[in-house]
């Protein structure tokens, strides 16, 4: 939940935290974030919604669009009722529905960047790990053989490997 959000709630004011609300709809419609919003407001006031005055909207779905879920909204603005509110989540999860695939895209899409973003820092780890220990091999193999030139080479990669694999810990 948003900071602006909190604070209306715990300063007491009704007006904002309905605004919150219903706004949050339109911004994700996915309605997550809406029901956390409501739930937690209802904790905190008694007062929350008015009684309903019993207006009735279409229950036709070929009828609902943005002027319809716009509508709603001003009536829900005028008055806060649970009932108007139900029937406003459901028109703006039905009308915004593209909304909210495009959110889920965008939420997988940061989701995959963040694990592909893991995968090559481990496969980074694996190489530099394979340096360090490829270079002990080469070195041991010099040293039996009596080849300070090969023994040299292998020291040089497990030096080299070890600077990488601290550099990349540090990160």
């Amino acid at each position: 939940m948003k900071a602006k959000f909190i604070k209306a709630v715990e300063g007491g004011d009704l007006v904002s935290v309905r605004l919150f609300i219903s706004y949050e709809l339109m911004l994700d419609p996915r309605g997550k974030s809406f029901s956390e919003m409501k739930n937690f407001a209802e904790t905190k006031f008694s007062n929350l919604y008015d009684i309903d005055d019993a207006k009735s909207y279409s229950s036709v779905k070929t009828e609902w669009n943005e002027d319809f879920l716009f509508s709603i909204k001003n009536d829900l603005d005028r008055n806060f009722s649970k009932e108007k509110l139900a029937i406003y989540e459901e028109v703006a999860k039905y009308v915004l529905k593209d909304k909210a695939e495009q959110l889920n895209k965008e939420e997988a899409s940061r989701s995959s960047s963040v694990n592909a973003g893991r995968v090559q820092k481990n496969n980074k780890k694996k190489l530099y790990i394979g340096i360090t220990v490829g270079g002990a091999a080469v070195a041991v193999t010099g040293l039996c053989l009596s080849r300070i030139a090969l023994a040299s080479l292998g020291f040089a990669g497990v030096v080299i490997g070890g600077i990488l694999l601290y550099n990349d810990a540090k990160k």
